[in-house]
């Protein structure tokens, strides 16, 4: 490998780590400024938001009082 190719090698890969770098932190200082974690919502089969892991009650189809 002739040096000119070895520098351009290393001028992509460095690249691509600083350019994920910069794209990591402005993520996480997006989650910061809009309070946002990724990780809490939980969606259904159709893409809605689950709010609560709880099961609703039933009562058998039985009006409630």
């Amino acid at each position: 490998m002739n040096p000119k190719s070895f520098v351009f090698a290393l001028a992509i890969f460095s690249g691509g780590y600083v350019s994920n770098t910069l794209l990591d932190e402005a993520k996480d200082r997006a989650e910061k400024y809009f309070q946002i974690e990724s990780s809490t919502y939980k969606t259904d089969s159709n893409g809605y938001i689950v709010c609560s892991t709880e099961k609703p009650k039933t009562n058998n189809g039985q009006p409630t009082n």
